[in-house]
């Protein structure tokens, strides 16, 4: 029994090693936090591993209405991110880095009831005040033995710097109105607030 053990704790780190070697590339497909994943990866040996993903497909319509406002428009989720990979025991269990190139963006129009002039068009915009992003994650490759398919999961956080919400008018004197608003100052010193955005993603990859 003791030799059988032995025997597949060493199958196991061979599959581990030949999964990362030096040279290695890999594409994977798979959904996120921020819509369809597209990776492509690149092993520049056992314990560094470089990857660039196309994130995005989220689009949905935005609706809010109640007695101060009435806005119809669209939510975009995606960007671009470039992420350095670690792997400190040389097998599927990763540490990463990067940047995230957000192409986010809420853009939506209507009406609002703004304090001392009754009811305006406005124009509502937001995305995140970083447009280029640092995130960070953890992730595991479980390899399917030496066919070069996987299973890769990965969590973390993408450091926004807060969300930048603007409202704009048709005219100045509107303008000043809307800046002044309580709810609008409200609205934006909490979109200020969210600093940080969830990252999830699960995909299926292959090695060459």
């Amino acid at each position: 029994m003791k030799n059988f053990c032995l025997a597949c704790v060493a199958a196991i780190c061979a599959n581990a090693a030949t999964a990362q070697e030096a040279g290695d590339v890999s594409v994977a497909l798979g959904v996120s936090t921020l819509g369809a994943n597209i990776e492509a990866a690149y092993q520049i040996d056992p314990t560094y591993r470089v990857r660039g993903a196309l994130i995005g497909g989220i689009d949905f319509d935005y609706e809010e209405s109640d007695d101060e406002a009435d806005f119809e428009g669209s939510i975009e989720l995606g960007g671009l991110a470039l992420i350095g990979d670690f792997y400190p025991l040389q097998n599927g269990w990763r540490v990463s880095g990067g940047l995230l190139f957000s192409n986010s963006e809420l853009s939506a129009t209507g009406t609002a009831d703004i304090e001392g002039l009754g009811e305006e068009d406005v124009t509502i915009s937001a995305a995140f005040v970083n447009d280029i992003a640092p995130m960070i994650t953890t992730g595991y490759d479980a390899n399917f033995g030496d066919s070069g398919w996987a299973f890769n999961t990965e969590a973390g956080l993408i450091f926004t710097g807060g969300i930048d919400l603007s409202f704009d008018a048709d005219n100045a004197a509107v303008q000043d109105q809307v800046d002044d608003d309580p709810d609008v100052q409200e609205a934006q010193s909490d979109a200020e607030d969210i600093t940080l955005y969830p990252y999830v993603s699960l995909s299926v990859s292959y090695r060459f």
